[in-house]
């Protein structure tokens, strides 16, 4: 999971999380962002919350798409929760390379989520590539 503070307190324990795999390209965007809205808009949450969540995802899977390796995939996991949601975005991106956490969409991730943490993988042997794990939480208002 992402932060264990942010998921003891949204209680996800044995909630099923609701999942999406896309390749790592930006045509599918519009696909991830439907997603998070759809998911938040039935779990009734305000309209600035979806915005907010929906912005956050956006800019992780931006950053995720801008040094992913060639012709790998992302994936997003929401748990939703009664008083907000914890999520990932998952991908693969080229060996050694790390996402700049001082851009400006770094700041909107920092100011539009609760809690966020980024975790590293060790380079895949014979691939070329590491894992990244982007986690955020939200609570609602």
């Amino acid at each position: 999971m992402t932060d264990p503070d942010a998921t003891s307190q949204l209680s996800i324990d044995g909630s099923v999380p609701t999942i999406l795999r896309v390749p790592a390209a930006t045509d599918r965007l519009a696909l991830v962002r439907a997603l998070v809205e759809t998911a938040l808009y039935i779990d009734d949450w305000s309209l600035d919350d979806v915005i907010d969540a929906k912005v956050a995802v956006d800019e992780i899977c931006s950053q995720i798409i801008s040094a992913a390796a060639e012709g790998s995939s992302m994936e997003v996991v929401l748990h939703l929760a009664s008083n907000g949601v914890v999520g990932e975005v998952r991908g693969d991106l080229v060996a050694d390379v790390e996402l700049d956490e001082s851009t400006f969409g770094w700041r909107i991730v920092q100011t539009v989520t609760d809690t966020h943490t980024i975790r590293y993988a060790d380079t895949t042997p014979g691939h070329g590539t590491r894992r990244v794990t982007i986690g955020f939480s939200k609570f609602r208002e």
